[in-house]
């Protein structure tokens, strides 16, 4: 299905170039070029993204924001190193901003990319399994049980640990990995319409890991781009692990998976906070892991999670010192950490 195009009329060379590109080469197809909002509003029903210049004066946040509302994918494009243009366009909620020295037929990759489920063209998962590993905020460890439980079934089929913790990436440098390639790098290969090559991913034994991104001069990745290495993920591996921790955009991944974890501290916080997530939970039944308990607090630590959650501990964790230790060094997960976590894949 052909993705259909509003642009907002811009002076600067961009737009005419998408436009001649597009009835060129009929990638995309442009329903409305815009002068005034409400050309754009007239066509919410004929149009699947709206590609907008930073330079226009009432192409607010609001919007930009009422189009998202309406479906609409957004795609900002802005003067190379105009941060206050691209702090507008994305604080209204724009899937990506690009410079407006962007190829045309980059452009239409990134308008294809942002466009509605119903009308992008993505991978297809091949009866793969999604597992996500979550937990609520405080650090519970849900970066060390993803890291497990993936070794624990790589040992059984082909399988892709997936750092999707946006807000704070850390299985780089639990594994001691290189920073590159990275999240970011996976991102711009689905966008680029190629599949994820073995260069996208790091190999740790027969576990293959594509880490989160550490670069704070980068905006994080939009729910767009995330979503189509998900799926073009699920297309590669039989079966990928996402590690989402406490990450804000972490239950819509949830809310996708097949199976869950869920990650709980022993202490009587992290306890709370496991129950506030629960309350909220979009996804399926999450097998629970309690973590760090304390010895001689096990039963009542149990009793109590079981009470606040509504859920039956699966994997209960002691607070041991080797855990952290190999942590620490970068090493895999300690051995009998590691055999308790993979009991819930059924893996010895």
């Amino acid at each position: 299905m052909t993705v259909r195009v509003a642009t907002v009329l811009s002076a600067r060379e961009w737009e005419p170039k998408l436009v001649a590109h597009a009835r060129d080469t009929a990638s995309v197809r442009i329903v409305v070029r815009a002068y005034q909002p409400q050309d754009i509003d007239r066509h919410t029903g004929d149009i699947d993204v709206v590609v907008v210049g930073g330079e226009v004066s009432w192409a607010t946040p609001a919007h930009v924001a009422s189009w998202k509302r309406r479906g609409l994918g957004v795609v900002g494009v802005v003067p190379q190193g105009d941060t206050p243009a691209e702090r507008v366009l994305e604080s209204g909620g724009a899937d990506e901003v690009v410079p407006d020295t962007i190829d045309p037929s980059a452009l239409v990759q990134a308008i294809r990319f942002v466009a509605p489920a119903s009308v992008r063209e993505l991978p297809e998962a091949q009866d793969s399994r999604l597992t996500a590993v979550v937990g609520a905020r405080g650090a519970p460890g849900c970066t060390e049980v993803a890291i497990a439980y993936a070794l624990a079934r790589s040992s059984d089929v082909r399988c892709l640990l997936l750092d999707l913790d946006l807000d704070a990436p850390a299985v780089a440098d639990r594994l001691g990995l290189q920073p590159r390639p990275d999240l970011t790098d996976a991102a711009d290969a689905v966008r680029a319409g190629r599949e994820l090559a073995p260069g996208c991913s790091h190999q740790v034994g027969r576990l293959d890991v594509i880490p989160g991104s550490h670069r704070p001069s980068e905006p994080l990745l939009k729910g767009a781009l995330v979503e189509g290495v998900l799926r073009a993920s699920r297309s590669g591996w039989a079966e990928v692990v996402a590690d989402v921790g406490a990450s804000r955009s972490g239950m819509s991944v949830v809310a996708e998976a097949d199976e869950a974890i869920l990650v709980v501290n022993s202490s009587p916080l992290g306890i709370v906070r496991a129950a506030q997530l629960v309350a909220s939970w979009l996804g399926p039944a999450p097998a629970l892991v309690l973590n760090r308990v304390q010895p001689g607090s096990r039963r009542d630590v149990v009793d109590a999670t079981r009470r606040w959650t509504g859920l039956e501990p699966a994997v209960v964790l002691p607070d041991r010192r080797q855990v952290s230790s190999a942590a620490s060094a970068g090493k895999a997960p300690d051995r009998r950490f590691a055999r308790a976590v993979g009991q819930l894949g059924g893996s010895s």
